[in-house]
This record gives structure tokens, C-alpha cells and sequence, in this order.
């Protein structure tokens, strides 16, 4: 019995590890490529603001695109520094990744 148990303590850590091997692969893929089009943004937004005077009604506009973009930024970094395999409730009883508990960063 207790061989059975471990046999099955086992399978469910090797299923762990390979989901989160899994989680961490497809992370960094996603990370690479929001990371090439987020940089052209914020660049492109950078210029606009700085080309353009604070009282232009677009300014606000830019300055949230920017805003925006760095909080995505920091989004990606939280996603690169997963660690373990943590899932929260979602919409409808779906599971989805915590990337804050997973990556042991706070909200």
C-alpha cells in the first residue's frame, strides 16, 4: 500500500514539474514576442511626446499609451520569473496562471 502511494506521490509531482515546464516555455515565447512590438510603441510614443507640447489635447492621450505599455512591461518581467505552477478562479470556474504567486511577486 504505502508503495502504491508513493508511486503516486510521484506521478503527480512529475505531472507538477512538467506543467510547469510547459508554463515556463510557452511564458518566455509570449514574453519575446510582445516585448518587440511593446518597444516600437513605447519608443514611437516617447518621440510623439517629446515633439509635441504638454497642453496639446493628445498629449494625455500619448502619455496613457506609454503608461500602458510599461505596465505591460512589468507584466512580462512577472511572467519571465515564474517559478512554480499556482493557478487562480477565473470566469466561469476556468484556472488560469497567478503570475503573482507563481513568480512570488507581490500584486
Amino acid at each position: 500500500m504505502k508503495s502504491a502511494l508513493t508511486h503516486q506521490e510521484l506521478t503527480k509531482k512529475l505531472l507538477e514539474e512538467e506543467k510547469l515546464e510547459g508554463v515556463l516555455e510557452m511564458a518566455g515565447a509570449i514574453c519575446h514576442e510582445l516585448n518587440q512590438p511593446m518597444q516600437s510603441i513605447l519608443g514611437f510614443s516617447q518621440l510623439l511626446m517629446d515633439d509635441m507640447a504638454e497642453d496639446n489635447p493628445n498629449y494625455e492621450y500619448i502619455r496613457i499609451i506609454k503608461s500602458q505599455i510599461d505596465k505591460m512591461g512589468r507584466i512580462t518581467k512577472k511572467l519571465m520569473r515564474i517559478t512554480r505552477y499556482e493557478t487562480c478562479e477565473y470566469i466561469e470556474s476556468t484556472k488560469i496562471i497567478d503570475i503573482y504567486k507563481a513568480s512570488d511577486e507581490e500584486a
